[in-house]
């Protein structure tokens, strides 16, 4: 089966187009495009007619990419925070629908979690130790506590560096006290994370995609991708921090590695990492290229597999 699955990002739309085999995965192609669609919206309660119309360009351009693929048989598209928290998301839910003839489900925070589980669960080997799982996005971060085969807990915050940056509006570099009030905000919002932390202890913590990345990118300028996870060691997330609270817009573009569509977030992105660490007393830091879409993707795989 030829399989097209996006994942319709806050910030940022992803499409992957796969070949499922008897319960087994070759991903073929993933294509990221700014889209944009939750500019402003977090602020208005809506989507904008400009994120819309910006948002419909990018996904004309990635149906023309699945044509040059050479069509698919299945195609699933999952909207996430910008679309689920707006008043107009699920018209604009049903305008895709109409347009592309395709299935638009939007999910909630807590099957957007363990979709990333899923999804990270097939880059990383993992094993009966607990770890921790971040997904940083526009809209929303979902954290899951879990092994190789349990998910003991997930919730999706509120907190995505888009709907952060409205909230917190950062200097040209970001000011002590912004990070203060950004810091204390978080406090404030990830209580539950923290009675959770004190029951499992994770000293391990994967970062799903998007922000994660982006400082995979900066850390290993050589790095050609193909490793689908990758140890970030905790001391040079360090120093690139302090580095990336130093900067200003302007710098962060010239950085080697630095993807244009993240250059905006990067910061706030980096400080909830940052935080996170420090916070849970983390020993070691991963990154994984996988996501919500490779969790739909196993997912379909597996339920081929019994079919078959």
């Amino acid at each position: 089966m030829r399989l097209a699955v996006f994942d319709l990002g806050t910030n940022v739309f992803n499409l992957l187009l796969a070949r499922i085999s008897k319960g087994e995965c070759d991903i073929k192609k993933v294509i990221k495009a700014g889209s944009h669609i939750g500019r402003d919206g977090f602020r208005r309660g809506a989507l904008s007619r400009e994120s819309i119309e910006s948002s419909i360009e990018v996904l004309d351009d990635m149906f023309a990419q699945i044509k040059i693929f050479g069509g698919v048989d299945r195609v699933k598209a999952f909207a996430t925070s910008a679309i689920r928290d707006a008043s107009n998301g699920e018209q604009f839910a049903q305008m895709l629908r109409e347009r592309y003839k395709i299935d638009v489900e939007i999910i909630t925070g807590e099957r957007e979690a363990e979709l990333i589980y899923k999804g990270i669960r097939e880059s990383i080997i993992l094993y009966s130790e607990k770890v921790l799982m971040l997904d940083i996005g526009g809209g929303s971060n979902e954290f899951i506590i879990a092994d190789k085969e349990t998910i003991y807990w997930k919730e999706s915050f509120p907190l995505g560096v888009i709907r952060m940056r409205e909230i917190i509006n950062p200097s040209d570099p970001i000011t002590e006290e912004e990070i203060e009030r950004y810091e204390a905000y978080l406090d404030n919002s990830l209580k539950t994370l923290f009675e959770q932390i004190e029951i499992y202890k994770p000293t391990l913590l994967i970062g799903s995609s998007g922000s994660f990345d982006t400082l995979r990118e900066l850390i290993f300028k050589d790095d050609d991708g193909s490793l689908p996870a990758m140890e970030l060691p905790i001391e040079m997330f360090l120093a690139l921090h302090r580095k990336l609270l130093e900067s200003t817009r302007e710098e962060r573009l010239s950085m080697a590695g630095m993807s244009p569509m993240r250059v905006d977030y990067m910061v706030l992105g980096s400080i909830f990492v940052e935080y996170t660490i420090r916070k849970i007393g983390i020993k070691e830091l991963y990154q994984s290229s996988f996501s919500l879409k490779e969790g739909y993707m196993a997912e379909a795989a597996s339920s081929i597999g019994v079919n078959e």
